[in-house]
């Protein structure tokens, strides 16, 4: 009975996970919890100026990393991709809040993530 109520248990929190009622998995495993609940959120302003994350024109800075085969000219105007920066396998870029979705599930990008900030003091 102990042993039945722990696995009854165990298979209810894990369907709380915020990758599993927050977003496809796809999208969760390319991308850290902290954008896919900006790209959820309900006002994506709010959320983002909560968790320090900086927007630019309502825009969000990201890390792309891509596969070594993608095309930079169609993938840069696809997503609409703004002040970017492009080196190997990585571009860094301004994109809209709603493209992320979109970007996540483009079989060329491997991840995204947040630029790292410093804190100077």
């Amino acid at each position: 009975m102990i042993v039945f109520f722990t696995l009854l248990l165990a298979g209810s929190l894990s369907s709380l996970s915020c990758h599993k009622t927050q977003g496809n998995e796809v999208i969760s495993k390319k991308m850290p919890t902290i954008l896919l609940n900006l790209v959820n959120s309900h006002n994506p302003a709010n959320y983002a100026k909560a968790h320090d994350i900086g927007l630019k024109d309502g825009r969000v800075g990201v890390i792309i990393t891509v596969d070594t085969s993608f095309s930079s000219k169609d993938f840069l105007s696809k997503y609409e991709l703004t002040d970017y920066q492009l080196r190997e396998n990585l571009v860094t870029a301004y994109i809209s809040i709603d493209g992320l979705k979109k970007l996540c599930e483009d079989p060329a990008v491997i991840y995204v993530r947040l630029p790292v900030k410093f804190n100077s003091r």
